[in-house]
């Protein structure tokens, strides 16, 4: 039985995140849930299916270029913190994400970032995000795959980060 984390009553929270593998719907989706908070996907235009989708997907993130996304249906404005979750790229936030903050980061109040990887430990990421952002993010974590298939490892560090947010 997956424990229900409260968040404080005055609390409105958006998570938006944007996912190509799955890995990074599952995190903000138990984010979300245990939250109590509305949830977003980011939809990137531009189609990154195959071999050539993985190349160019990878190069845009590395070379820190944004996408064209689709139109949000939510307005990060309307929420006290917006958690923002991405795989991570070639050592970076996706295009998706990188546009998602560009379009709307001055509307944002404060921010938490989450990331997943196959490979690197995601933490290390969060450095590179500070020029993107206003203020110093509420909370980082980051979620390998392997981390994700060990269930204990999974559920406490997602516990820690909603904890670490709801401490500040």
């Amino acid at each position: 039985m997956e424990k229900q984390v409260k968040q404080k009553s005055s609390l409105k929270v958006l998570v938006v995140y944007y996912s190509k593998t799955g890995h990074t719907r599952k995190i903000a989706q138990d984010i979300s849930r245990q939250m109590e908070a509305d949830l977003e996907e980011i939809n990137d235009k531009k189609k990154l299916t195959g071999l050539l989708g993985f190349i160019f997907g990878g190069r845009d993130a590395l070379t820190k270029k944004e996408t064209s996304i689709i139109e949000m249906k939510k307005n990060p404005a309307e929420y006290d913190l917006v958690i923002l979750g991405s795989p991570i790229w070639a050592g970076s936030i996706t295009p998706a994400v990188r546009t998602y903050i560009n379009q709307y980061g001055n509307s944002i109040r404060s921010t938490a970032f989450f990331f997943s990887s196959s490979g690197k430990t995601p933490d290390q990421i969060h450095e590179k995000l500070l020029s993107l952002v206003k203020e110093k993010p509420a909370a980082v974590t980051g979620v390998t795959v392997s981390e994700m298939k060990d269930d204990n490892k999974y559920r406490a560090k997602i516990s820690a980060f909603i904890d670490s947010i709801k401490s500040k």
